[in-house]
């Protein structure tokens, strides 16, 4: 399921992350469930071009978004600025 950045989101750049290849700007993140396995997917601009990168929470980085979850308070950005395990960039524009 494809889940949009908030417009304040984006105005505020709580949509940005800072990648070893560059600076990934979401435009929205798609997953279906919230758990220590989950897969993330991101679709958005990397240095301008258009990519899709997947990536995993680390341990530490999922423990906040559980509890946000759980209260009904979980934002995009909560999940895409939170300590990422690992990341894989799936598709670029060349």
């Amino acid at each position: 399921m494809k889940h949009l950045f908030s417009s304040g989101e984006t105005m505020y750049g709580k949509n940005a992350k800072e990648l070893s290849e560059g600076k990934l700007e979401g435009r929205y993140l798609e997953y279906d469930k919230i758990d220590s396995k989950t897969e993330f997917y991101c679709t958005g601009e990397l240095n301008k071009k258009s990519v899709k990168v997947s990536f995993t929470l680390s341990e530490h980085g999922f423990e906040d978004i559980a509890k946000r979850h759980s209260y009904g308070i979980l934002m995009q950005s909560d999940i895409f600025l939170a300590d990422w395990k690992s990341y894989k960039i799936l598709s670029q524009e060349l």
